[in-house]
């Protein structure tokens, strides 16, 4: 014969049972410290590393001017000429090599954008210009100038950009009006 299950009940903690102990510490303070034994150090160790004490320097007092009549100075033989610098041959600057249909390519470009900033900057002459829109053409021009200088010097790529960048100052001096 079975005997019932009895109810399975939670056995009651004992009264002098002490809460659980709190985890230890994240981190240690480290207020040991802990210097190693000292090494012997040979004589001759210690004599290779001291220096001979510097002498003191003398004191010395300044002495008061003299107010004496010098002789007038005898001519002193001219300097030596320094040779001239010896200049070396320019060279060509550092530049980005460009194969022939890139260079087509970029000064075909330029040239169009020049054409169509004079095209605009033309029209502003028929009319008066308030000194902000005149600024705006001195600074056109500018950009377009520093665009030949670079496309002389064969920098193709600062000629185009340059241009571009007056192009697009063109485009908002025409639309402001």
């Amino acid at each position: 014969m079975k005997k019932p299950a009895a109810p399975a009940t939670p056995a009651a903690p004992a009264p002098d049972a002490k809460p659980p102990a709190p985890p230890p510490p994240l981190s240690i303070p480290q207020t040991q410290v802990e210097i190693p034994t000292p090494q012997p150090v040979s004589a001759e160790a210690l004599a290779a590393g001291q220096t001979p004490p510097d002498e003191p320097e003398p004191v010395t007092t300044p002495r008061p001017a003299r107010h004496t009549v010098a002789p007038p100075p005898a001519a002193a033989p001219p300097p030596p000429q320094a040779p001239p610098p010896v200049e070396e041959p320019s060279r060509a600057p550092i530049q980005e090599v460009l194969s022939a249909a890139e260079r087509k390519q970029l000064q075909d470009s330029t040239a169009e954008r020049i054409r169509e900033i004079r095209r605009l900057v033309d029209l502003t002459h028929h009319r008066s210009l308030n000194p902000h829109e005149s600024s705006v053409v001195t600074r056109i021009e500018g950009l377009v100038k520093l665009s030949g200088d670079a496309e002389a010097k064969g920098d193709l790529r600062e000629a185009d950009a340059l241009s571009q960048r007056a192009l697009v100052l063109a485009k908002d001096l025409d639309s402001e009006q």
